[in-house]
Order: structure tokens, then sequence, then C-alpha cells
């Protein structure tokens, strides 16, 4: 298990934004063209929104909004790819202006599916081992320790992502004993994709907790030892 990124964010921007938690916030498709055309801009915030402790935005049309998470939960591959494709990247602060608005100062910009064709690197590779815990391994990584008690994946969702080709849907939930003494939490959705033999990609993560998003672009690669 190892980190595999080496260059520094200031030499490849979209190391601002590979295996980041990414705050999802929303705003109107109409607050995005400026940002999208130029990679600059002011993007105003529609709440509910959480602000980054690393200034780095997943920024989603609000026409599409809170269903992100049904589009992973229901499988829904189109709608994920479309709204790789109309939602932004954004480094930048928020900024509150008064009047209960907020705006997104944008420092740089990209759309998703562009980072990721691009050749956004995957910030962590795991090897799968004769004997070893890759479920463990995995679920160890500080990166993805973006909530108090979610992980990324559980036995049934790692499993689902090593044997399809294309994985979009639930990867880890609460245990049954969790759900039934009420303390359950929400269960986390990832978009997988086999790279080749014995190599998995995670291409996103979407981990749920009291009402906020995280979102991770390539947080980890899964490979045969």
């Amino acid at each position: 298990m190892h980190l595999v990124s080496t260059e520094t964010p200031s030499a490849n921007p979209l190391l601002h934004f590979n295996g980041v938690p990414l705050s999802v916030v929303f705003a109107e498709p109409e607050a995005l063209e400026e940002a999208r055309a130029t990679g600059r801009g002011v993007i105003r915030l529609e709440p509910p929104f959480h602000v980054s402790d690393d200034d780095v935005y997943f920024v989603v049309p609000d026409d599409i909004g809170m269903e992100l998470v049904d589009i992973l939960r229901d499988e829904d591959t189109d709608l994920l790819h479309e709204a790789m494709r109309d939602s932004l990247l954004v480094l930048g602060p928020i900024v509150r202006v008064g009047n209960g608005v907020t705006e997104l100062h944008v420092e740089i910009a990209l759309p998703p599916a562009a980072a990721l064709a691009a050749g956004m690197p995957y910030a962590a590779r795991v090897p799968l081992r004769r004997g070893s815990n890759a479920l463990e391994m995995i679920n160890a990584l500080d990166h993805l320790k973006c909530t108090v008690v979610s992980s990324l994946f559980d036995d049934e969702g790692l499993e689902a992502a090593l044997r399809r080709a294309e994985f979009v849907g639930t990867s880890w939930r609460s245990s049954n004993e969790e759900e039934r003494q009420g303390c359950g939490v929400d269960p986390t959705h990832v978009w997988t994709k086999r790279l080749g033999t014995g190599r998995v990609g995670v291409e996103l993560a979407l981990f749920a907790e009291y009402e906020e998003l995280v979102a991770l672009l390539r947080p980890v690669e899964i490979c045969a030892a």
C-alpha cells in the first residue's frame, strides 16, 4: 500500500483534487458557466453547503442537487456521466457577502469528467496479495477517513467492484445490528472501473454524514501484486 502521486499541486492542477475530500455544494447551472469557460470567476452557492478545510469543492448544478446520491444508489450510469460532465471541481475560498448570499471565488475550475480524461492519477495503490486483507488495507487509508463512522467498502461492495467491469452503486452500509439499534449512518456509494488485468480504479466515492456530502475522485487503485 503506497501513495503514487509525486508531483506538487502547483505543477499539476489535477493534484488539487485527486484523493482529497471535496465538499459537495450546489449552484444554478448558469452560475457555473463563467468558471467553466475561463477557469475563473465567482459562483453563487445555493444552501445547504459546508466549508472545505482545503478550499476544494465538487460543485453540482442544483437541478441535480442531492439527486447525485440517488443516481449512485440506483446504479444509473448514464445520469452519473451527465453529472460528471455538468459539475465542476473548484479550488477557491467561500466568501459570505451579506443578505444570505454566499460566493465561491474560483481560482481553478475543471469539469470532473475532463479531469479524469486528462489523466488524474490515483491517490494510492493497494495490492491484492494472497493472505492479505485488502478490505482492511483500503479502509485504513488516511485520506478515506472522511467521516467518523463510515468506510469506503464492506465485503459485498468490494466484491462487486472487483467482479464488474464498471460498478456504480452502494459500496458500504451500516451493519444490520447498527440499523436495529437506530445508529446506522448513510451508505457510501462509488463508481469503479476495471482498468486492465487485475486492476480496478475507484473513480468516484461519495460519503454522507449529518447532511454533509463529501466526494473523492480517484482515491485508490486496487491491483494484483
